[in-house]
């Protein structure tokens, strides 16, 4: 998934989910630079696992903070874009 395709599809999300507050592009857009470091460094699910993050966390008068997000997605990639895990012994 591109970036600016994970920008939308976190608009989708996140709109469905809000009753009583609204998100703007702009709030989008803040996670910006997160999408573009796991667009280069990740897969697709890597950028689907952020965009749930980032809309499980938000809700009503809550943005997550994007250096909190940008910590999550570091956790789902390494240098090259590997998953964490080498799939040895849990």
């Amino acid at each position: 998934m591109r970036s600016d395709t994970a920008v939308r599809q976190l608009e989708y999300t996140v709109a469905s989910k809000l009753e009583d507050d609204t998100w703007s592009h702009w709030e989008s857009t803040v996670y910006a630079d997160v999408f573009e470091h796991v667009e280069a460094n990740g897969t697709r699910a890597d950028m689907a696992a952020v965009v749930s993050h980032i809309s499980d966390e938000v809700r009503d008068g809550y943005r997550p903070d994007p250096a909190d997000v940008r910590a999550h997605a570091d956790t789902l990639l390494t240098e090259g874009g590997r998953p964490l895990t080498d799939g040895g012994e849990e």
